[in-house]
């Protein structure tokens, strides 16, 4: 008996570990699904990564033309990183905002997340718009960083065509400082 002691206690810890119960999708205190944007983001970037479209861009700083490229070369993953860091999926993140949902007249749902007075999320606001078919069709944002050497401020905008969900366009408009330097502002937009 003592040599099949380490296989019954094996045994034993591969049964406990089977009967865990898978956690369940993210939702908000009213019940509903929250929108996983960074599952959407990750299959956009594989998408576009095979797909390789033709992308007008336009960057603009401090006040410059816009330099204009028309490329198919882009680096997905740093395009659509600031983006994902408006995902408000993680349960944890839920307890900073106060969500409202209004149903549009074409069908569609505008579901807006607010952060609460007392909270310092880096996200301040998501507006999200998605289709009767709950394909994500607008995205708009504000995000802040700050801390004692750095600030920087973001609003966020994606657009994505309603027959598919894939996206369209996007834009992005901040302002960056250091504690000892001027400020610095940009805005970057893309159309697909």
């Amino acid at each position: 008996m003592a040599k099949y002691k380490p296989l019954y206690l094996i045994g034993l810890l591969l049964a406990l570990a089977s009967c865990e119960r898978p956690s369940p999708p993210a939702t908000t205190e009213a019940g509903k699904a929250v929108f996983h944007l960074t599952s959407y983001l990750q299959g956009q970037r594989q998408k576009l990564e095979a797909d390789k479209p033709m992308v007008l861009k336009s960057v603009a700083t401090q006040g410059r033309e816009p330099e204009v490229v028309e490329t198919m070369d882009v680096d997905w993953e740093d395009e659509l990183a600031v983006f994902e860091e408006a995902d408000l999926s993680r349960p944890s993140m839920q307890e900073y905002y106060t969500r409202q949902e209004q149903q549009l007249e074409d069908g569609s749902v505008a579901i807006a997340y607010t952060k609460r007075e007392d909270a310092e999320p880096q996200v301040h606001f998501l507006r999200l718009v998605l289709g009767p078919d709950g394909k994500l069709r607008q995205l708009n944002a504000s995000l802040q960083d700050k801390n004692i050497i750095f600030f920087s401020r973001r609003t966020i905008e994606l657009h994505a065509d309603p027959r598919t969900g894939d996206i369209s366009g996007y834009s992005v408009l901040g302002v960056q400082k250091m504690i000892f330097g001027d400020s610095l502002r940009y805005e970057v937009k893309a159309n697909l």
